[in-house]
């Protein structure tokens, strides 16, 4: 009878060390003894990922019916907080251009040298091409021949309105006497109520500050604006200004009602013949009845400096 062999193979031994790392990792990847796949069968993957398709098939459905539900709360045209249920509480901030850095409020330049002050032209005149100012929408009439309609607005021409401050003049600063656009931030709803010749003249501080400030520059169909230096340094060195609308923000452009074809109106301050060399601070103030200023976070005004070198 023939006697049987048992041909045994050796068994490889296991690397250690890098190799052996190798190898540990290619069986996580594919174990052809258990045939697993990273550490799961073929059937545990399978019920894994199906749990999660369900699980964020249903969380991306309830996040899109939520958002949904709330945008069905909003109103395309009118914000769901006017007036005092707003951040702003009917009082409107201001803002200026040119700020061509957003962290900074000085306004520095040389008289005559083109390549110093054209980051502030261009800055106003990117503001005034944004705004649309020359567009013929016919939501937008001509007040000064027609009356508007329900739903119509003014148009408002900066040709007309900002007087020698235009591009063709480099909005002053060619000649030393730079303009600065003033704008007043868009509150919906918010009528302002100007200053006449009857409150002007109140017993109460907010009408004598605005008295004195405007002086015989009060009419009752305009926001009035002033500029002046903050220390009796500044109210030396800023020499005379000029606005443009000379009474400030006409009336006949608010209310803002998010309505088509809409212009922000502004008004263009000049600063003529200020003191070269020294730098003036100087505080913008709208002024209204209804228009408040607080000079630690400058509602209804705005900062800022100025550096003819």
């Amino acid at each position: 009878m023939a006697s049987k062999e048992v041909e045994y193979q050796q068994a490889r031994p296991k690397r250690t060390g890098p190799g052996g790392a190798w190898d540990s990792f290619v069986r996580f990847l594919w174990n052809p003894q258990a045939k697993t796949c990273m550490g799961r069968t073929g059937s545990s993957w399978a019920k894994i990922v199906t749990f999660y398709l369900i699980y964020y098939g249903l969380l991306a459905g309830f996040f899109a019916g939520a958002l949904m539900i709330f945008y069905q709360t909003l109103d395309d045209i009118e914000p769901r907080r006017a007036g005092m249920q707003s951040i702003l509480k009917g009082n409107p901030g201001m803002g200026f251009r040119p700020m061509p850095d957003v962290e900074s409020t000085l306004v520095k330049f040389k008289q005559g040298v083109p390549d110093n002050y054209a980051e502030y032209v261009e800055h106003i005149q990117d503001f005034l091409d944004c705004e649309s100012y020359n567009t013929t929408d016919p939501n937008a009439v001509n007040c000064d021949i027609e009356t508007p309609e329900e739903g119509q607005v003014c148009r408002f021409d900066p040709d007309k309105e900002a007087g020698p401050c235009t591009a063709a003049n480099t909005f002053g600063y060619h000649e030393g006497e730079p303009c600065v656009l003033l704008k007043l931030n868009r509150i919906y709803g918010w009528e302002p109520e100007p200053f006449n010749n009857e409150t002007i003249n109140e017993d109460n501080d907010h009408a004598k500050a605005a008295k004195e400030a405007l002086g015989e520059n009060i009419h009752p169909e305009f926001i009035g604006i002033t500029c002046e230096g903050e220390n009796p340094g500044d109210v030396d060195n800023r020499g005379p200004a000029k606005f443009y609308p000379e009474h400030g923000f006409p009336m006949r452009y608010f209310p803002f009602l998010n309505q088509k074809g809409y212009q922000t109106p502004f008004v263009f301050v000049q600063f003529k013949r200020p003191t070269p060399g020294v730098l003036i601070n100087i505080w913008c103030k709208a002024w209204a009845k209804n228009i408040y200023h607080h000079k630690k976070d400058k509602a209804g005004s705005i900062h800022l400096e100025l550096l003819l070198d």
